[in-house]
């Protein structure tokens, strides 16, 4: 019955049993244990940690807001990519035997290690209900909300209303190339914040590192502020009652769907006489227009060596040949305290228990009437925020260019940091080298 249930002859069992005696196992205490047991700390090993441990990675907010793990920059297409640099080159330079990629694969997990990606790639709620984890009724209702965003931006872009969607593309690195040298060091982080008019097939960005400015409701406010303060001027959009100004993005909480932003529409609103609606696509289904952007500039900069940040900028306005890019490049006196505009101190639209909370609004609408929300994009109806609005701020238009700067002077980036872009001058031209000497640091 035994040999029938394994599926195996009596041989393969009396060679397994003949083996086990030959490499020195015993009986101790009725528990059978090797007499040698294999040290996971062995020279090889160690050596593995080392090459984990001084790779770079990306701080916590670039990442998963929910995750333990630590993320390495976007330098690796693959684990396969990140074994064949940690045998070819870590191994041949220290002189040390390399691991089997078994042992690699099993190490780089033990070390909650992995290789960043952009937050598109999966739904969780989808993955989560194919693998048994999730029940029907919430995939169902998920699957809903997905669908009712569909068609609601399908209406919007078929409306004679200005339709722009908008998302920060994920991280971008300077100096970046295919040297060895910049797989070990920090490097400096650009970020592309990105809009495109759907209407006129038109992709904006807003490039600038993370010497100038960070990551912040503030900076995201004044850039989509910026934005459409030029394209009112331009289409003549002010005091237009008849079209509506809507803008789709994802519901990332610090970039689209906070009170910041809420306060800097609304001023807006009241400034210009335009209506403008934000509405948010499901999570885990934000693809959009904008994406087409970051996806070619992507294909465009993956073999092409960037010396500083500003070689971004020439990229984008060249990528694209039938329509090109519109680019701004930001330095740290163009954000502005957004935050200090106070007509709401919040954007929930309730208070007690069990009410919605920010992360149910489907759609925020602001005009002169007031802010309304939608915790569905088939509904029919609006309904108003029930915030209380700061009477004296609400009485009064605040001027957005009497705001307060954000920063005073530019950002110190670590010392570590300036010390490793200092040591990757070498891989450049000595032209650049300036940018990197005068770099503010701790």
């Amino acid at each position: 019955m035994f040999l029938n249930t394994l599926g195996v002859k009596e041989w393969v069992i009396k060679k397994w049993a003949k083996s086990n005696l030959e490499n020195g196992y015993r009986k101790d205490e009725d528990n059978v244990q090797p007499n040698k047991i294999r040290d996971s700390t062995t020279a090889p090993t160690r050596s593995l940690h080392d090459f984990f441990d001084c790779l770079p990675k990306l701080e916590s907010h670039y990442c998963r807001a929910s995750t333990s793990k630590l993320y390495l920059e976007p330098t690796w297409n693959s684990k396969a990519h990140l074994y064949k640099i940690y045998k070819s080159d870590y191994c041949t330079t220290h002189n040390v035997e390399p691991v089997s990629i078994a042992t690699f694969h099993k190490e780089f997990d033990k070390k909650r290690l992995s290789l960043y990606k952009p937050k598109k790639d999966l739904c969780d709620t989808c993955v989560a209900f194919e693998t048994g984890n999730l029940t029907e009724d919430k995939y169902n209702e998920h699957i809903a909300f997905k669908n009712a965003a569909r068609t609601a931006k399908t209406v919007d872009k078929e409306s004679p209303n200005e339709v722009f969607t908008m998302d920060l593309q994920s991280v971008l690195l300077s100096p970046k190339s295919n040297t060895c040298a910049l797989y070990y060091k920090t490097k400096l982080i650009v970020h592309n914040f990105t809009l495109y008019d759907i209407k006129r097939n038109q992709g904006y960005c807003y490039l600038w590192n993370e010497a100038e400015g960070g990551l912040t409701s503030n900076e995201f406010t004044s850039i989509i502020i910026h934005f459409l303060e030029r394209h009112i001027d331009q289409f003549g959009l002010q005091n237009r009652s008849d079209i509506q100004i809507i803008l789709w993005s994802d519901g990332c909480g610090y970039q689209n769907r906070n009170a910041t932003l809420a306060n800097g529409l609304y001023n807006l609103t009241l400034e210009r006489g335009v209506t403008i609606v934000q509405k948010y696509l499901q999570k885990g289904h934000t693809q959009m227009e904008v994406d087409s952007v970051h996806s070619v500039i992507e294909r465009k900069t993956r073999n092409k060596k960037i010396n500083i940040p500003a070689d971004y900028v020439y990229i984008c306005k060249t990528v694209c040949q039938k329509a090109p890019y519109r680019v701004e490049y930001l330095m740290h006196d163009f954000f502005k305290k957004y935050d200090e505009l106070k007509y709401f101190n919040s954007i929930r639209p309730g208070r007690s228990a069990g009410a919605p909370l920010v992360n149910d609004i489907r759609a925020l609408r602001y005009s002169h009437e007031g802010v309304f929300f939608k915790l569905n994009h088939s509904d029919q109806k609006w309904q108003i925020l029930p915030v209380r609005l700061n009477t004296k701020t609400n009485n009064a238009t605040n001027d957005a260019n009497d705001l307060p700067k954000l920063y005073r002077n530019r950002i110190k980036i670590k010392a570590e940091k300036y010390k490793h872009l200092q040591s990757l001058k070498a891989t450049m031209e000595v032209d650049y080298h300036a940018f990197y000497d005068n770099l503010p640091h701790d």
